[in-house]
């Protein structure tokens, strides 16, 4: 499966990829926010929200400024 990470095309071999163990693969920890195409997730849905081939999510970290 082929997808968009942050505008960068990766390939999964992973059946019924999530969020979640997306996530996981690409070693991401906690304090993030996922879009996935452009609609954001709620973290309590991450282990259940699939990804599909061609789809494209966006992983952002707060940052902090002014």
């Amino acid at each position: 499966m082929k997808i968009s990470v942050n505008g960068e095309i990766k390939e999964f071999d992973i059946d019924n990829l999530t969020v979640k163990k997306l996530l996981e693969e690409l070693k991401y920890g906690k304090g993030i926010a996922v879009a996935l195409n452009e609609t954001f997730i709620l973290k309590t849905k991450y282990e259940e929200t699939t990804i599909n081939d061609g789809d494209r999510v966006d992983i952002l970290s707060p940052v902090q400024g002014g």
